[in-house]
């Protein structure tokens, strides 16, 4: 586990200078990655091969925010935006022994992940539901891994912290520098507690938030 100092607190939200920044671009951007994402999800879902084929690279990504995030057998955790292809959860119930609760807002993923789910003998850990984590989320939960692809970030941080506890952590994928202004991300006033470097493209740390210790602008 990493801590930063506060130089890289402030320089971990700021967009690559050299990304065009006009936002018209930015959530056409989004809009066709979002679209060829849930694509590829939607045809891996439905075959055993595949959906382990496409949970394989996200393994050690999910054993680096277990660490994290301090997460334990027996606990209970929130998978938001889990997509048809709910790898996040599949890694969390197989590493870590937990119960997870996917959630997504897509009652088309939901549908093709229950089904995803099922097929890997994995229902018994997963439940995966249909939830917009803006407006609502499960409570009872230990902790929270959210998606890079899910938006907006700043009310899902709200929502969680007002169904969490105070020993609760939550974990955010933060976009590289050059998919800053791609990818939806909370903003510097939300301080977090620590980070782990990550390996991928489109994100290049999970950042972690415990508790009633962060604070979020008004």
């Amino acid at each position: 586990m990493n801590r930063l100092d506060p130089v890289d607190q402030q320089h971990a939200y700021s967009p690559d200078p050299r990304v065009p920044q006009r936002e018209g671009d930015s959530r056409r951007y989004r809009s066709l990655v979002a679209r060829i994402t849930v694509a590829l999800e939607k045809i891996a879902s439905r075959s055993v091969a595949l959906s382990e084929m496409y949970c394989y690279p996200y393994r050690d990504v999910v054993a680096r925010e277990i660490a994290l995030a301090d997460i334990k057998c027996g606990e209970h955790v929130l998978n938001v935006g889990c997509g048809p292809v709910p790898f996040t959860a599949i890694h969390l119930a197989r590493q870590a022994g937990v119960k997870v609760t996917a959630v997504d807002c897509d009652p088309d993923a939901v549908k093709l992940a229950q089904n995803c789910v099922r097929r890997l003998h994995l229902q018994d850990r997963i439940d995966v539901v249909l939830a917009d984590a803006a407006l609502d989320v499960p409570t009872g939960f230990d902790a929270a891994i959210v998606a890079l692809q899910a938006n907006p970030k700043e009310a899902i941080f709200k929502k969680l912290r007002e169904n969490g506890g105070e020993t609760s952590r939550y974990v955010f994928r933060s976009p590289s520098s050059s998919f800053r202004n791609r990818y939806d991300a909370l903003p510097e006033s939300v301080r977090f507690d620590a980070w782990i470097g990550q390996n991928m493209k489109t994100f290049n740390k999970s950042l972690l938030y415990q508790g009633s210790n962060q604070g979020v602008s008004a």
